[in-house]
């Protein structure tokens, strides 16, 4: 099936390599970082290599200045890399509007990506996660007129059959049917037969595929959470522990630890502080 990668609406912004909302620092400093994000952090040393030096800017959490710094080449891992990039600097932003250009601006890089190299998981990934994000902030009347899950879901399921065994992928999609069944309920299920059963199945494929991630249970739990912080408190408090247990990576696995330890301590606090707690992302 084709995947429809139809062109957001441009929008110019100024994105400089230095702006400070979009640092690990400001992720931190935030409420609790997007774990919708934060499950499908880019890992640079499974796929093509951008320069060194936006590697360890990647790594050490300057994510935006990374994607400036790889927006000179494009080739189709270097655009891949600039979204990748995009889509977690989007985790630390704290203004709306930054947001949502950035998001634009990694939307039209998987795409280009996608354009030069349909056969790129990573690609397909990005560009889900990008609509993904887009729909989880319009309000429902937008999400659906421009079919986001929809189209979400057709690029998860194309990187799924390029790549069956992909964790993140399967986290994805897990996440996919718990965001549709928040926002649409029963018109969801019936609509684009999100299912229950599949999120929970989904997530734990990824957990399976991958179970030193710190980031698939993290999401996991922040689903959950969202769904219903009484029945699933127990679970999602394993899950947080094992994202806790795990060894981060890069700085933008640390962060999602941090956010991690945060919504231990909402737990802690109670059902409505931790429902607020997985809520209050910015994605």
């Amino acid at each position: 099936m084709k995947s429809q990668t139809g062109n957001p609406k441009s929008r110019t912004c100024d994105l400089g390599a230095t702006a400070s909302p979009f640092s690990v620092e400001a992720m931190q400093r935030a409420p609790f970082a997007s774990a919708f994000l934060l499950a499908l952090a880019w890992s640079p040393m499974a796929r093509g290599q951008p320069s060194a030096e936006a590697l360890q800017l990647y790594n050490s959490g300057e994510f935006l200045a990374a994607a400036n710094l790889a927006s000179v080449a494009s080739t189709p891992e270097d655009l891949t890399f600039v979204s990748r990039a995009l889509l977690a600097a989007c985790a630390v932003a704290r203004a709306r509007s930054d947001i949502d250009a950035t998001l634009i601006r990694a939307a039209q890089n998987a795409q280009s990506a996608l354009v030069l190299d349909p056969h790129s998981v990573e690609a397909h990934i990005d560009l889900a996660l990008a609509y993904g994000m887009m729909g989880k902030r319009a309000n429902l009347g937008e999400a659906l007129r421009r079919d986001y899950a929809g189209r979400g879901r057709r690029l998860i399921d194309e990187a799924l059959a390029l790549e069956p065994n992909n964790a993140r992928a399967h986290a994805l999609l897990g996440a996919w049917h718990f965001e549709v069944l928040r926002r649409g309920g029963g018109i969801g299920a019936a609509a684009y037969g999100a299912r229950l059963s599949l999120g929970l199945a989904e997530f734990r494929r990824g957990q399976a595929l991958a179970p030193k991630d710190p980031l698939i249970p993290l999401q996991f739990a922040v689903a959950l959470l969202q769904r219903d912080p009484i029945a699933n408190a127990v679970l999602a408090q394993n899950l947080l522990a094992r994202a806790l247990g795990a060894p981060a990576g890069d700085a933008l696995e640390a962060a999602a630890q941090d956010t991690a330890r945060r919504l231990m301590r909402a737990l802690a606090a109670g059902p409505n502080a931790a429902r607020r707690a997985a809520r209050e992302t910015n994605i």
